[in-house]
Formats: C-alpha cells, sequence, structure tokens
C-alpha cells in the first residue's frame, strides 16, 4: 500500500526552519506556495515525474524539511530507489519529530534494499503493483551481457581446439608412415646392394610409396588443421569478450577498453 506523503499545507510544507520565533509562514514567497500545491495535486494524481518538478522548484525558492520528505515520497513512488533514498537521507539530517523520523527511516531500509535488489538486476515492484525490470545502464552494458556473444565464442574455442587435436594426430600418422616409407627405400637399397633383381624389391618398393603417399596426405592434412584450429580458438577469444567493458556505479558508468594479445 501507498505510504502517505507528508505533503502538508502550503504555509507549513513550504515553512523552513526558523532561526527565530517571529520567522512566520507569511515570509514564504507565494510562487512557492503555489508550486507546492501543484506538486501535492501531481501527487494525489499519481504524476510523480511532475510532482517531483514542481516540488524540486519549490524547495529551490522556499527550503524546507517537509518538501525534502514530498521529494522522497514521490520518487518513491515513481520507483527511483537512488534519488529517493537520497531524500530520505536529507530529511533526516533535519532532525524531524520521532513519528515522522521513524517513517523515513522505515522508507530508507526499504530503498537501500530497492538498491541491492538493482544492483543484482532482481526485478522489483513499486507501491503502485507494477513489476520493473532491471535493465543494463546503456546499449555498450546490452552488449556486453548478451548471451549470445559468449555462448559464439565457446563454440568457436572448442572447435578450434578439436581442430588442433585432429591435426596434431594427423601429424602423428604422417610421422609413423613417413618412418615406414623410409624404411620401405632402406630396405630396398640393401636388397640391391646384395646383387637383388627388381621382382624382389617390387613389394617393399610398393609399401614403401603408399606409405609416403599417406604421410604426405597426412602431414598437409594435419598442418591444415592445427592452422585452422589456432585461428578459431583466437577467434573465440576475441569473441569471449567486448573491448569495451561497462561497470555501473551509483550516479555514473564507467567505461573501460581491454585489450588482449
Amino acid at each position: 500500500m501507498k505510504a502517505p506523503a507528508l505533503l502538508l499545507a502550503a504555509a507549513t510544507s513550504l515553512a523552513p526552519l526558523p532561526a527565530r520565533s517571529d520567522v512566520g509562514a507569511a515570509q514564504i514567497p507565494a510562487k512557492a506556495r503555489a508550486l507546492a500545491d501543484r506538486g501535492r495535486a501531481f501527487h494525489d494524481a499519481g504524476d510523480y515525474p511532475n510532482a517531483i518538478t514542481a516540488f524540486t522548484q519549490a524547495y529551490v525558492i522556499a527550503p524546507s524539511p517537509a518538501l525534502l520528505f514530498n521529494l522522497a515520497q514521490a520518487y518513491r513512488l515513481q520507483g527511483n530507489c537512488d534519488d529517493a533514498a537520497l531524500m530520505y537521507r536529507r530529511y533526516l539530517t533535519t532532525n524531524p519529530p520521532p513519528e515522522q523520523r521513524a517513517l523515513a527511516e522505515s522508507h530508507l531500509a526499504n530503498m537501500e534494499r530497492c538498491l541491492h535488489k538493482l544492483a543484482l538486476h532482481i526485478p522489483i515492484e513499486l507501491p503502485s503493483g507494477s513489476v520493473v525490470v532491471p535493465a543494463p545502464a546503456s546499449p555498450l552494458a546490452a552488449i556486453a551481457a548478451a548471451p549470445g556473444r559468449s555462448r559464439r565464442a565457446q563454440i568457436e574455442k572448442d572447435v578450434g581446439v578439436g581442430l588442433m587435436l585432429g591435426g596434431s594426430a594427423a601429424l602423428g600418422a604422417a610421422a609413423y608412415f613417413a618412418i615406414q616409407a623410409h624404411d620401405a627405400e632402406s630396405e630396398v637399397a640393401a636388397a640391391y646392394a646384395k646383387g637383388g633383381h627388381w621382382n624382389d624389391v617390387a613389394a617393399i618398393d610398393a609399401r614403401g610409396q603408399a606409405a609416403a603417399t599417406r604421410a604426405k596426405l597426412l602431414g598437409i592434412g594435419g598442418a591444415l588443421s592445427v592452422a585452422g584450429g589456432v585461428v578459431s580458438y583466437l577467434v573465440g577469444r576475441s569473441h569471449e569478450a567486448p573491448p569495451v567493458t561497462v561497470a555501473t556505479t551509483r550516479h555514473s558508468v564507467e567505461l573501460g577498453v581491454r585489450w588482449a594479445f
């Protein structure tokens, strides 16, 4: 339920804390009174942005603790936990009466819980009953938080690792067949050295030629696979996080640039 705003009559809500007992409401400018009445009307109608504008303008002309409380209430009902908490804190520094202090402290505690939820991107329920889902602070933050980016990066990295492992296995097999081809060539040379004939070494030579062909094909394929895997992995790393990082603070957004080598 909506907790009632202070929203005192114009002569009361605009009266600044007097320095002397003879300071009366008659000293309050008429424009400030009119702005306070307008803000109260907007507040009662649920038009909190216009109520905040009117209360702020009235406060500039004639500051008062009551207007601070009214601003805090309007910000709270609008769903602006940050500014509402700020106004409640400022109101509490004016040393209000015990009953109003207790009310302000209760609302301030709720606003601080609201800020904590917003920081964790937890939806909050406004006093009006509507639910606010926190959004990223900026388009850059939305890009940084996009789940598709990290998923794509992981797939590219996994593909890169798979290609490198497959390419390494192919290179290992190529080395094995290269050794077989070399051994066959040595056997053929040794047979000729002992006076052997082509018919004696034809099978060995065919086996050596086949091994050499396999070694060549596997070597080329393995090298290409490893190179492609390295490229795919590096591309995934580059997509893992954007070079621009966004960090939200209480009243601003901090941007940073990440360099990867």
